[in-house]
């Protein structure tokens, strides 16, 4: 048995979406970090899933990305379109 804590699939889910999205945007985990106020070190368990990110850490994220928070929240973002699921 590991002493580590296990991740929630969620925390990992939204970490990789806000990466993902990261390095989409051209920017690195220490010019994200700073932008939003939060050390590199922070963004970078975010991404990872080992820490889980706050709603105020969420918001300053997307807003600094200038995408909707549905993006890093709704697990299947890419099949909502105009408010309509695509089959």
């Amino acid at each position: 048995m590991s002493d580590k804590p296990e991740r929630d699939p969620e925390d990992i889910r939204v970490g990789a979406t806000i990466k993902a999205l990261r390095e989409a945007h051209g920017l690195t985990a220490v010019e994200l970090g700073r932008a939003v106020g939060k050390s590199e070190q922070l963004i970078h368990a975010v991404e990872n899933g080992s820490r889980h990110a706050t709603p105020q850490v969420c918001r300053r994220i997307v807003d600094t990305l200038g995408i909707p928070l549905a993006a890093i929240t709704v697990a299947n973002y890419e099949e909502i379109r105009d408010g309509e699921r695509v089959a």
